[in-house]
C-alpha cells in the first residue's frame, strides 16, 4: 500500500531519496528505477514531479546551492565575527561537514550536462557575490580592507573561482591547481586592499583537499 503524501513532502522525499543514491551508487549507476523502489511509488509518480534524472540532479544541485546561500548568510550576520573572521569561515566551511556537498558537486559533473553546471555557477556568483561583497564593507568600516567598487572586484573573484579553478572544465594537474590558488589568493588580497598573507588559508585549503585525494605530496 502507497501512501499518500503532500507534494512538497513527496518532492523531499524524492530529492533525499536521489542524493543518498548519487552519492553511495554514482549518478551514472543510479537509474531512475532505483529511485522509484526505494521511494516505493508508481513510475507515473516519479514523472509527475521529474522529466528525467538529469532534472533530479539540476533540483538537488539548487537545494544544496540554497543551503550554501543560508549559511553564508548566517555568517554575514553575524555581530561577533570581524570581517576577516566572517571571509574566513565562509571560505574554508569551517564548523561545516562539507564533505557530502563535495561529493555531490563531484556526481553532479558526471550528468555531463553544461547547460546545468553554467547554470550553477551562475546562481553561485549571483547569489553569494552581495552577501560577500556586505563582508568586504564590513571590512572597509573596521579598516582591515581597503578598495573601492567591492560588488565588481567580489563578482569577478567569484567567476575567477568558480570558472578556473574547476578541474572538470580545465585539466589541472594538481600542482597546476595548487599553483592558481596561491595566485588567487595573491589576487585576492590585492583586489580587495588586505594585508600579505591574509588569504594564504585558500590555498592551504586546496592543498589540504588534494592531499587529501593523494594528488599532492607535500
Amino acid at each position: 500500500m502507497r501512501i499518500v503524501k503532500e507534494h512538497g513532502e513527496r518532492l523531499n522525499e524524492f530529492l533525499d531519496t536521489a542524493e543518498s543514491l548519487f552519492a553511495s551508487k554514482g549518478y551514472n549507476k543510479t537509474t531512475i528505477n532505483d529511485i522509484i523502489e526505494a521511494v516505493n511509488v508508481a513510475k507515473g509518480t516519479f514523472y509527475h514531479y521529474f522529466k528525467s534524472k538529469e532534472e533530479v540532479m539540476d533540483a538537488i544541485v539548487d537545494r544544496l546551492i540554497n543551503k550554501e546561500i543560508a549559511s553564508a548568510k548566517a555568517i554575514a550576520d553575524n555581530a561577533s565575527l570581524t570581517a576577516h573572521e566572517k571571509m574566513y569561515r565562509l571560505i574554508t566551511g569551517e564548523g561545516r561537514d562539507t564533505s557530502h556537498k563535495d561529493k555531490m558537486v563531484a556526481e553532479s559533473h558526471q550528468v555531463n550536462n553544461a547547460e546545468m553546471h553554467q547554470k550553477s555557477m551562475v546562481a553561485s556568483v549571483l547569489r553569494l557575490s552581495p552577501i560577500m561583497t556586505e563582508i568586504v564593507q564590513q571590512g572597509v568600516r573596521e579598516g582591515t580592507f581597503k578598495t573601492e567598487q567591492p560588488q565588481e572586484k567580489v563578482e569577478f573573484l567569484l567567476a575567477a573561482s568558480e570558472f578556473l579553478l574547476d578541474e572538470t572544465i580545465f585539466p589541472w594537474q594538481p600542482e597546476e591547481l595548487l599553483e592558481k590558488a596561491k595566485a588567487f589568493s595573491i589576487i585576492a588580497e590585492t583586489l580587495l586592499g588586505v594585508e600579505k598573507g591574509s588569504f594564504s588559508y585558500i590555498h592551504a585549503r586546496y592543498e589540504e583537499q588534494l592531499q587529501r585525494k593523494g594528488g599532492v605530496n607535500r
